[in-house]
């Protein structure tokens, strides 16, 4: 796969969270941009669970698959009491 595409999917906006295939099985899930970072030459992926790192070449990615659906927007703006 070309490490472009998977740049471009940490990129998007908002980002949608996607799963890495590799030629001869293996997954690996991405759900969240700050859990993956794409060179030329490799694919550095954190397991969440298990917060280990692994180097993976691009043209040993078969696939790449999207999540459904993009997360909803998250607001960390404050809620005020109503005025009385």
């Amino acid at each position: 796969m070309n490490a472009e595409t998977i740049r471009d999917a940490v990129r998007s906006s908002p980002f949608r969270a996607f799963t890495l295939r590799m030629n001869h099985g293996r997954e690996f899930f991405v759900p969240h941009p700050e859990l993956i970072a794409v060179a030329m030459t490799h694919v550095y992926v954190i397991d969440e669970k298990t917060q280990r790192g692994i180097f993976l070449e691009p043209f040993l990615i078969a696939s790449m698959q999207l999540e459904e659906d993009p997360p909803e927007k998250v607001s960390f703006k404050k809620k005020h009491p109503p005025s009385q």
